[in-house]
């Protein structure tokens, strides 16, 4: 079926969630912790997975689509929310942005859309050597979509020091808006470029410092979680 599943108290906040990783990514990001979903693969059949739910949807709240690109499979998501909605979970979907239309087939019925930036938008070719066309358009296009459905919106940032500067955080505090921004700590234990298998990973504090001098109008509260520190707009 081309499908994992797992539970998780991390990926939705305040909610026991069931993660849906999907395969398939049209980047290839060199940090990429799930490089063995990288792969493309068509999905045929989502009984197993329906009667999974059906017999477990009192351990969870919220369904989480990640991937891999969750998008890839935009009609797959569509058709396991209409099957689930009996079930009034909440919906939150992981993407990388590059695919706008997509996403328009499903946003009415997502609570929260956490969407990974991976550098400055003009600067793509940082973190992967497969950049797409138009990647600066289709990310800001993807956030005017959420914003315009009051969906949430946390924008988030893999940080290392080998591949990012803090003024590329900087930059891409400035082009985006969004009510959360996460800097994520750089993980070696699983990467897809082994070239940077060594890189160490940045330590909580490092972190702090970068946002803080980022966010000098203080339009954003800090916060800190497992792995992550960020910023969550001051309402």
């Amino acid at each position: 079926m081309y499908i994992e599943t797992t539970y998780s108290a991390l990926d939705y906040p305040g909610c026991m969630s069931l993660d849906i990783f999907f395969y398939g990514c049209d980047l290839r990001c060199k940090y990429c912790h799930n490089p063995e979903l990288l792969q493309y693969h068509n999905i045929t059949n989502l009984e197993t997975l329906f009667k999974m739910i059906d017999e477990n949807h009192d351990f969870f709240d919220a369904i989480v689509f990640t991937g891999g690109e969750s998008l890839l499979h935009n009609q797959t998501i569509l058709k396991i929310i209409k099957y689930t909605k009996k079930y009034n979970l909440r919906y939150k979907l992981d993407t990388n942005g590059l695919h706008p239309r997509r996403l328009r087939t499903i946003i009415k019925y997502l609570d929260y859309v956490a969407l990974d930036v991976k550098a400055p938008l003009d600067k793509y070719y940082k973190i992967t050597n497969r950049v797409p066309a138009y990647t600066c358009n289709k990310i800001l296009e993807t956030m005017r979509i959420i914003q315009k459905h009051g969906v949430f919106l946390e924008c988030r940032t893999t940080y290392t020091s080998r591949l990012l500067s803090p003024e590329d955080v900087g930059e891409i505090m400035k082009s985006i808006t969004c009510d959360q921004y996460t800097l994520q700590q750089y993980r070696n234990d699983v990467v897809y470029d082994v070239s940077i298998i060594n890189a160490p990973s940045p330590n909580p504090y490092e972190l702090e410092q970068i946002l803080r001098k980022y966010n000098k109008d203080k339009k954003y509260t800090t916060y800190t979680k497992t792995s992550q520190l960020g910023v969550k707009k001051i309402l």
